[in-house]
């Protein structure tokens, strides 16, 4: 999330939500290929999850409001390969005028099973911290007002928001960092439980409660009082 149109979060004006019976995984057959493209050309170039999503941040706002989820995803792909070198711009006019190029990578082709064996595998963020921590579960928490330019995992319709923790999950991969590559940077994950009200102010039902999982440096002592 950025301080941009991306952080849709409790944002007016998009109209409801389409609900499916028995929704499929995939409403087109290109989505699962998008997906397993971004699946594989990841682990290739050894890169990491909070950074496509800072790929995804940085489509012009337009752009990305008007296209649906995996089209997203194809975009940021082809942004993740030109600039790592898988291929060229020239590459890619080609491609999209339906014009063949010649293959310069050679790579094992990935089939059904291996797919299965990598969601499978999983990839853990769980990291080990030496420092005692600052919360514990029943305290009262500031969510930070912060406004960074990079991607972070804060949203803003939280940021300057009284809650309560409600877990502690230990040391984990800080999104902030990892997603330019400037360190994995563990820190500190919590649950912290937010009033509906207030984050949406009287409007909302007053027996609601939102639960945000943040890291340490997005929260500051406060007294609920």
């Amino acid at each position: 999330m950025t301080n941009s149109v991306h952080d849709m979060g409790g944002m007016h004006g998009f109209g409801p939500i389409p609900r499916e019976d028995n929704e499929p995984i995939f409403h087109e057959d290109w989505e699962g290929r998008v997906l397993g493209l971004m699946m594989t050309t990841g682990a290739h170039l050894k890169g990491n999850i909070d950074n496509t999503r800072s790929q995804s941040e940085m489509l012009p706002a337009a752009t990305y409001l008007s296209l649906a989820y995996y089209e997203r995803w194809f975009l940021r792909l082809e942004r993740v390969c030109k600039e790592k070198g898988l291929v060229s711009a020239e590459d890619l006019s080609a491609l999209w005028a339906g014009q063949d190029v010649p293959e310069a990578l050679e790579a094992e082709p990935v089939g059904p099973d291996d797919m299965r064996r990598m969601f499978a595998k999983g990839r853990s963020y769980n990291r080990q911290l030496d420092k005692q921590a600052l919360f514990s579960v029943g305290d009262w928490v500031r969510a930070k007002n912060i406004n960074p330019k990079g991607h972070t995992r804060l949203p803003r319709y939280a940021r300057g928001k009284l809650g309560v923790v409600t877990a502690e999950h230990g040391g984990q991969i800080f999104p902030d960092t990892n997603a330019t590559f400037s360190g994995e940077g563990p820190e500190r994950l919590y649950t912290v439980r937010f009033q509906a009200t207030d984050l949406w102010g009287p409007e909302a039902n007053p027996n609601d409660t939102v639960c945000i999982d943040l890291w340490e440096p997005y929260l500051e002592e406060t007294d609920p009082a």
